[in-house]
């Protein structure tokens, strides 16, 4: 018989929040990157949402430093799909997000996705990102989800994800002719790319849904000509080409809906500090970032200390612990998680960064 996952309240729930492990991370975000007014946007919000293991920052280069959003990652594996869920043995969410609708959307999804090891959507969803506009932080609204995707792919994991994934997650169907483009578009960048991550609005009136492909950086002009976007492969594959120095891969994003995009986004993950210098060599010579940013970037990068010891890895989890005493105990290991081009049809271009940092706790017992 499969596990199904049930409380057992030895203890009282307790609302548990984000913002002890926001406040571990406020004295490091970098203040070229991210303002004062951001912060606090930030901190509101993180009293709000619950803890989890993975938290991100994306922060618009080349505009205003307050336009930053946040991004939470739900897992069932770190406790945080349990307890936006609500089977969490130790942790519920607050009082606000219980009673908004789109949180108990969210929450409704984890129960479907992730309360039994046999459910039946729990092959196809690895994970899920909530992102959090910043015109929404102050009222703690969630914005966008983005599902990750298993990485065999083909045209049943699509349908399963067009016909019942993204409207359990969204709680509307999509029409007939979104669905069928959706289905296009996959099989046609198949030959080329690997579909690894969907995305969608909650609250937003654009109804277009986010594809996010990884590829070969040589295949990108291919792959952008068989999905409908020949006019603009060559000059976004030249322009890729020559950014992404270093890289085999990039991830692109296609916005399908009535049409193709018309922006067409490209994510760049180095791994490498030398290749994320090159890469932010390339945005400071193009006027998507100012020099000043691009060294801020380079702060942020830090794992801790105490993690650094041989063998001390063992003695911390991923795992947010029952003792909400604890919350604040965290590690974050902070990293660059990605640029993204924007492509306009124009020609025009503009630069985001994504900030991440993932938290580990140290293990009952460990020394």
């Amino acid at each position: 018989m499969a596990k199904q996952r049930a409380r057992h309240r030895v203890e009282p729930i307790i609302t548990a929040s984000l913002a002890p492990q926001m406040a571990e991370l406020i004295p490091h975000l970098p203040a070229a990157i991210i303002s004062s007014a951001a912060v606090v946007r930030l901190q509101r919000a993180a009293a709000e949402l619950f803890p989890a293991s993975g938290v991100g920052f994306e922060a618009r280069l080349g505009a205003d430093t307050s336009d930053v959003d946040l991004c939470v990652r739900v897992i069932p594996e770190d406790g945080s799909a349990a307890i936006l869920g609500g089977w969490h043995d130790r942790h519920t969410v607050s009082a606000s997000l219980q009673a908004n609708p789109y949180w108990q959307r969210l929450a409704r999804f984890s129960r479907l996705l992730w309360t039994a090891d046999d459910a039946l959507l729990r092959p196809f969803v690895q994970r899920f990102g909530v992102e959090l506009d910043h015109r929404d932080l102050e009222t703690a609204h969630p914005s966008i989800v983005f599902l990750d995707l298993p990485d065999r792919g083909g045209s049943g994991l699509v349908k399963v994800v067009t016909d019942i994934v993204l409207p359990l997650a969204l709680e509307r169907g999509l029409d007939k002719d979104q669905r069928l483009r959706i289905a296009a578009v996959a099989a046609a960048a198949s030959p080329f790319a690997r579909l690894r991550h969907v995305g969608a609005a909650l609250r937003r009136p654009d109804p277009a849904v986010r594809l996010v492909l990884w590829l070969p950086v040589a295949r990108v002009r291919a792959c952008l000509a068989a999905i409908g976007l020949a006019d603009r492969a060559a000059a976004i594959g030249a322009d890729i080409a020559a950014v992404a120095s270093g890289l085999t891969e990039v991830a692109l994003q296609v916005d399908v809906s009535g049409a193709l995009g018309p922006q067409i986004g490209v994510e760049f993950h180095p791994s490498k500090s030398e290749i994320w210098a090159g890469l932010l060599k390339q945005l400071v010579m193009r006027n998507l970032c100012s020099a000043e940013k691009a060294v801020a970037l380079a702060s942020w990068q830090r794992a801790p200390a105490e993690l650094e010891q041989p063998g001390s890895a063992a003695d911390y989890c991923g795992v947010v612990p029952d003792d909400p005493a604890r919350l604040g105990e965290g590690l974050p290991v902070r990293l660059l998680s990605h640029v993204k081009l924007s492509y306009q049809p124009d020609g025009s271009q503009d630069a985001k960064i994504y900030l991440y940092a993932g938290f580990l706790w140290r293990r009952p017992g460990a020394p």
